[in-house]
């Protein structure tokens, strides 16, 4: 089945060839996948760091994508971007699949930042960014860009682990 990593309601499989039968029965087949495609089958160590599609738990239906923008750079810095299809948008899709991705970037691999960026007027995508609670950078030309080191990542894991008794005492 490949590289696959699995939330309450969603599931995500880093996108392969073997996929492809699944996608065009989905109709689904936006222009990054195919050209992610492509790079794979120049380069194979690229698997994992392009398109994950995202699948409903129990249906296997095809609700959009998830992924990096290409394998870790020199400082370990990784773009994560995502979309999902318009019948499936407004039920805080993006924003499990994208906690996922985080999770995985930090627990699985030795990544020290995951960026993203969005159009500024993306209001839809701007909530999924501070639900996962990114760091907003600035904008330029039109895009806001966001950034989430490890560190933020695990104090925030660290955070939301306390019990509420805990967090009291501690004040």
């Amino acid at each position: 089945m490949g590289l696959v990593v699995e939330s309450p309601r969603l599931y995500a499989q880093a996108l392969s060839l073997d996929l492809f039968p699944h996608l065009r029965q989905a109709d689904y087949f936006p222009p990054h996948l195919d050209a992610h495609l492509q790079h794979l089958r120049i380069d194979d160590t690229t698997y994992g760091w392009g398109p994950w599609i995202i699948f409903l738990r129990g249906t296997n239906e095809v609700i959009g994508d998830i992924g990096f923008k290409g394998q870790p750079d020199s400082w370990k810095f990784v773009e994560i971007g995502y979309g999902i299809v318009p019948a499936h948008r407004r039920r805080g899709y993006a924003t499990e699949a994208l906690k996922t991705m985080l999770r995985y970037s930090f627990e699985q691999h030795d990544i020290e930042r995951v960026n993203a960026e969005c159009r500024h007027d993306n209001d839809a995508s701007i909530r999924v960014l501070e639900h996962v609670n990114m760091i907003r950078e600035g904008e330029q030309l039109q895009m806001i860009h966001w950034h989430m080191t490890r560190t933020q990542y695990f104090d925030q894991r660290r955070r939301s682990s306390q019990k509420p008794e805990t967090a009291k005492k501690q004040l």
